[in-house]
């Protein structure tokens, strides 16, 4: 652990109050999470202010398809950093440098082959998800930038998952603070100014991942300059690379999963016309916010779990898993207040919407699916802390049972119940699945401290 310890920018959890080490970690991610889903919301602010509902309804009718595509890419990005806190764990700094430059590698390939792989893909997605004709053309315009884009976003979280795999959550929360402000400020030029409509959001939104990219990377080998290379140091990581492929894929594959779902659940929306595409839309804004502390509490329980299974600490995993999931309920009593009480107007404020359904639907969905965020905890922490002990298949049946859930309500449910059923999907996916995952992780690290599965 000397290595680790010389340098103040890296966090070793592998020893330490738990609850302290996933506040530490966790709250400048929570922080970052927020000025993320603000300028997500300032996308829609701006839009809804200057161009109206139809340009949100654009912007929104290919959200899942947009999030599908994000979720792969992080996925698969998240997957790799889970090999670089295992060697952190284990305090060997060398096999943490080869593995940095092994994800490097395959993340430069990786963002070439899925930049085409979307492209090719949109139109039947789009027309998957049942985008109305008259918001087609402008939907279609603003996820090709994105996709455009990718290889940018791919960059920055390429580094901050290198940052927070090291222990160090605060410097890609001052990137996003940052990449926040700088949005805001294209999205006003882009829409208002340059009067580039709903492709202005995606400009600003790509321009400002470059930026974030750049100086993520320089600030990166400035703060570690033992993880530096050269390029004769890329040879020799094949092994490394045959080792991190399947994992890194197995994530993505989990979230690729996950998005389906949520593809289909947009494809049940759009089916329900615009007014119900908005108050999802709106909603969906409102919620980020309420999911802040259980998203980032999860993912810094697998980082967590990522550590101390490198330290073989298995116990002090489990203990690790439960805390995470405490400490997210206790944050869900103050989120839920917050949306029962105020959600519509928050809607209205953000949306500039005067339209009594939007609001009506949107405060519904509000009221449901946030009583239960402590749930999604729950799911997220077993399965991503099992994706920490390298196991690939697990968290994909998990997250396909996920799936079946969703395509059960968006294909049968919600042409009977209407609305609502959109709610009711999200939560039944977070108990079964969590449910589920909680029970694979328990066999799964009792086994290994038995004997009976190798540590990996």
């Amino acid at each position: 652990m000397s290595a680790k310890s010389a340098n103040k920018n890296y966090t070793n959890m592998t020893e330490g109050p738990i609850a302290k080490n996933l506040l530490l970690f966790g709250i400048p991610m929570m922080l970052g999470s927020l000025f993320q889903d603000l300028y997500s919301m300032v996308d829609m602010t701006i839009a809804g202010y200057t161009l109206g509902d139809s340009a949100i309804a654009a912007i929104s009718a290919t959200a899942a398809v947009v999030s599908a595509i994000n979720y792969a890419s992080r996925g698969y990005i998240m997957g790799d950093a889970i090999l670089i806190s295992n060697a952190f764990g284990e305090g060997d700094m060398e096999k943490t440098k080869k593995t940095l430059i092994a994800m490097i590698e395959i993340c430069a390939a990786y963002a070439v082959v899925f930049t085409l792989v979307f492209l090719l893909a949109l139109d039947p997605l789009m027309r998957f998800v049942n985008t109305p004709a008259d918001l087609y053309e402008n939907a279609r315009s603003y996820a090709v930038i994105i996709i455009l884009g990718l290889s940018f976003m791919i960059a920055y979280n390429v580094f901050a998952c290198a940052f927070r795999a090291l222990g160090n959550s605060k410097v890609p929360l001052y990137f996003l603070i940052f990449s926040s402000l700088l949005n805001i400020v294209l999205d006003y030029l882009c829409i208002v100014v340059f009067k580039l409509g709903v492709a202005g959001a995606a400009y600003a939104t790509i321009f400002s991942q470059l930026i974030s990219a750049i100086l993520s990377g320089i600030f990166f080998f400035r703060m570690f300059p033992e993880m530096r290379f050269s390029l004769s140091e890329c040879r020799g990581t094949g092994t490394i690379i045959k080792d991190m492929f399947p994992v890194g894929i197995s994530v993505a594959i989990t979230n690729s999963i996950f998005a389906v779902g949520s593809v289909s659940i947009q494809g049940a929306i759009n089916s329900l016309g615009s007014d119900a595409i908005i108050a999802q839309a709106s909603a969906q804004k409102v919620r980020m916010f309420a999911t802040i502390p259980s998203v980032n509490i999860a993912n810094t329980v697998a980082t967590f779990a990522a550590q101390n299974y490198g330290a073989r600490k298995y116990d002090r995993i489990t203990k690790g898993i439960w805390t995470g999931i405490g400490l997210s309920a206790l944050f869900n009593v103050f989120t839920y207040a917050v949306c029962f009480f105020f959600g519509g107007k928050i809607v209205q404020l953000i949306t500039n919407t005067d339209n009594g359904s939007v609001v009506f639907m949107a405060q519904t969905m509000l009221n449901i699916e946030v009583l239960f965020i402590w749930a999604q905890t729950m799911t997220m922490s077993f399965r991503m802390s099992i994706q920490s002990l390298k196991r690939k298949v697990i968290p994909m049946v998990g997250t396909g049972v996920e799936l079946v859930i969703r395509c059960v309500f968006a294909f049968v449910i919600t042409p009977m119940i209407g609305f609502r059923a959109i709610s009711y999907a999200e939560v039944a996916s977070w108990l079964i699945s969590g449910a589920a995952m909680m029970l694979c992780y328990y066999v799964l690290i009792n086994g290994i401290k038995a004997g009976k599965y190798k540590h990996l």
